[in-house]
Parts: C-alpha cells; sequence; structure tokens
C-alpha cells in the first residue's frame, strides 16, 4: 500500500512538472540555423559562457561568419556595479549590477535578420563587510548568472527572429 501511495505520488509529480513546460538546464532545442554560430564583437566572459553553455546542445561557435548559420554581431555590451545603500560608517552596503547587450543577427553573407535585439538585465545584492572574500564570489557568480541569463535570451530572441525569416519566405 506505501509503494502504491509512493509511485502515485511519483507519477502526479512527474506529470506537474511537464505539463507546466518546465526544462532541465542544459540541452536546448534549437532550429539547424543555430548549430553553427559565429559571434563577433563580444567579451571574452561572454564568449566563454556562451560555450559553457552551448556545449552541451551540440552547436559550435565557427570561427568564420561564412561557416555559420547565424551571426550574432554584439553592438554594445555593458555590465557596471553602482551603490544602492551606504553604512553609517560610509560603506557599501549594497550593489546593484546592469547588464546591457544589444546585438544585430546577420546571415552567413552578413545581410540583416532582425533589428538590433537589446537585453538588460539587473540584480542587487547585499555587501556584507564582514565576509569581503566570499562577497567577492557571490558577485562573480551573480555576473555568471546573468550572463547566462542573457545568452538564453538571445538565443530565444534569435530562434523568433529567424521563425519569421521562415515565415515570410513561405
Amino acid at each position: 500500500m506505501m509503494n502504491m501511495i509512493r509511485i502515485t505520488l511519483l507519477l502526479t509529480t512527474l506529470f506537474s512538472i511537464t505539463a507546466c513546460g518546465y526544462q532541465l538546464r542544459g540541452n536546448l532545442d534549437l532550429p539547424d540555423e543555430l548549430k553553427r554560430i559565429y559571434i563577433a564583437g563580444a567579451s571574452t566572459q561572454l564568449r566563454n559562457i556562451l560555450k559553457k553553455t552551448l556545449r552541451s546542445s551540440d552547436v559550435t561557435l565557427v570561427t568564420d561568419a561564412k561557416d555559420a548559420g547565424v551571426v550574432i554581431q554584439v553592438e554594445k555590451e555593458k555590465m557596471r556595479r553602482h551603490v544602492i545603500s551606504l553604512s553609517s560608517s560610509g560603506r557599501a552596503t549594497e550593489y546593484e549590477l546592469h547588464y546591457v547587450l544589444n546585438f544585430l543577427l546577420l546571415d552567413s553573407d552578413g545581410k540583416p535578420l532582425s533589428n538590433t535585439q537589446a537585453i538588460e538585465i539587473t540584480r542587487d545584492y547585499f555587501n556584507d563587510q564582514e565576509e569581503l572574500l566570499g562577497k567577492n564570489n557571490e558577485e562573480k557568480v551573480i555576473k555568471n548568472e546573468m550572463y547566462r541569463q542573457a545568452i538564453i535570451s538571445m538565443i530565444n530572441q534569435t530562434r523568433i527572429a529567424l521563425q519569421k525569416v521562415t515565415q515570410q519566405f513561405n
């Protein structure tokens, strides 16, 4: 009887998770055009995290735009940090990180596939003066997560732009 309840609970949980559209991170289902990407003008951080993010999705970052299914031309990329609040002694107690990424999608011949796309991500975090080493690591982790979020948004916007182009030709 107890096993039957556990199995029922497990199946209910699995069906609930799949019904809501939940997906594990990692492998992205991408159209063929996105299987070969050339990215130009990106920072080293963005490029490295893009490689890590797409590694499990059978995507190749090509070294020549002519070999790409889509070219992502980064027009603007900026990570800023500024103080939100100060302690009574004048030290920063809270920071805001703001990341801006503007990019243009091109085909392998350099023809635009969309208008300039913009992504902005903001995160706040508390700066405990007692644990400075941990806070430096926390900021790095937050920045990396912001890059990952920007990459997922960039891929989704690219997928939508490619669908619009395909629909125009059909």
